[in-house]
């Protein structure tokens, strides 16, 4: 009797500038006195208060353009007028607050 095997399909290469975004993105949380997690489960990302560390978690699993969202739509939902970010990071938080409304 013949095995059936079943292949993963294969893992996407990370682009290399979402991959910057990402780690900016991180950045500009790290400013703001959160440790940012990526971690494996059932979640997307968000806020978390463990004891009396403010963490942000995301899932390790989600795709890039995923991942810029949530931490996108999470900083621009915190008010980060007073927060210094590059021309191109402010815009794309700004609209991803835009386009959650």
């Amino acid at each position: 009797m013949a095995k059936h095997v079943i292949k993963k399909a294969p893992k996407k290469q990370p682009d290399p500038q979402k991959e910057e975004t990402i780690n900016e993105l991180i950045e500009i949380f790290n400013k703001l006195e959160f440790t940012v997690r990526v971690e494996k489960g059932r979640f997307k990302g968000g806020f978390c208060l463990l004891r009396e560390d403010r963490l942000f978690l995301i899932n390790k699993d989600l795709e890039q353009d995923k991942i810029i969202n949530i931490l996108a739509r999470n900083l621009a939902s915190m008010g980060i007028d007073k927060v210094f970010m590059k021309p191109n990071l402010r815009e794309l938080v700004e609209n991803a607050l835009v386009n959650d409304e």
